[in-house]
């Protein structure tokens, strides 16, 4: 992985939603479910807008403060174990120009003194995968949610 790639969220096989600044991630095909919070739901939120690898580095660093080197190695493994548990995918990145564009929460969280950088944990549960597999959400096409598969709406 290098850090000009960019990936984007794995939307046929996966749910999410932020509350709070915690982002709740389901995987629709195998049941589990993940938490990310602080730098890791900011991680998540960047993935989301297409922002490349270098830039999620950049705001990270520059929001708390971090030594580059050490976030860089934060994000890239935190991506690669969103990788691995197949909630994300190669994408491509937005232009420069989007890119670039300053989040005012990160540039007033710096102003007001840097919050401190912790490495971003991916929590993963399994205890309601039984669950979750019974949800007929997963009669979807490759569009994802809520796309029936036109077997399942013969059903």
């Amino acid at each position: 992985m290098t850090s000009s790639m960019s990936f984007r969220i794995n939307d046929a096989k996966v749910a999410h939603q932020t509350i709070d600044g915690e982002v709740v991630i389901i995987n629709l095909d195998s049941g589990n479910y993940y938490s990310l919070d602080k730098v890791g739901a900011d991680i998540w939120n960047a993935i989301e807008e297409s922002v490349c690898v270098d830039q999620i580095v950049e705001r990270i660093a520059c929001r708390c403060g971090g030594d580059r080197a050490v976030v860089e190695v934060a994000v890239m493994r935190l991506i690669a174990e969103l990788q691995q548990e197949d909630l994300i995918a190669s994408g491509q990145a937005k232009t420069p120009e989007g890119i670039m564009k300053r989040d005012p929460q990160f540039d007033s969280e710096a102003g007001a003194g840097r919050l401190s950088f912790e490495a971003p944990v991916l929590q993963k549960y399994s205890d309601m995968q039984d669950l979750l597999l019974l949800d007929p959400i997963h009669e979807v096409d490759e569009t994802g949610w809520p796309h029936a598969t036109p077997q399942s709406m013969q059903d």
